[in-house]
């Protein structure tokens, strides 16, 4: 609540300060140099006051709005691209994954003594040599597919 309160002190203390005309006293010295001061100075004081601020126009407000939609463009292009850098590391982390998988199917393909399937009532029984063969085949196809790095 403070905070509040600060902050309203702060905007009215701006608002009172901008309205308040300050007079500048424009000082030639004996040897001819000008210097400007906020209190009149010995000899010849020219009291000079300064104009008002101008406004804020149409012109200016006009550019701030176009600032502030190129901003808010570039903000939403930038989130754009990192939701794609987001997605493509994802798709990079899964064919990783994929690869890791394809890999250890081929390994226990390729190593183990017997490779079995199973029928439709759920009976396991041994692949033949042409069925791990071209079990095998699939594999290593596998691999190539998921890992194109390496």
């Amino acid at each position: 609540m403070k905070s509040i309160y600060a902050q309203a002190a702060v905007v009215l203390l701006c608002l009172a300060s901008g309205t308040a005309v300050a007079e500048i006293y424009k000082c030639i010295d004996a040897q001819g140099k000008t210097r400007y001061a906020d209190k009149p100075c010995s000899g010849s004081a020219v009291i000079i006051t300064p104009e008002k601020a101008p406004g804020v126009s149409e012109d200016s407000e006009q550019r701030m709005e176009k600032t502030q939609r190129l901003l808010r463009a570039y903000d939403a292009e930038h989130a754009e691209e990192r939701e794609q850098e987001a997605a493509i590391k994802n798709e990079k982390l899964q064919r990783q994954q994929k690869c890791a998988a394809a890999k250890r199917y081929q390994r226990g393909v390729t190593q183990a003594s017997r490779v079995y399937a199973y029928d439709e009532k759920g009976q396991r029984y041994d692949l033949s040599t042409e069925k791990r063969a071209a079990e095998e085949s699939s594999a290593q196809q596998k691999v190539e597919h998921w890992c194109d790095d390496d």
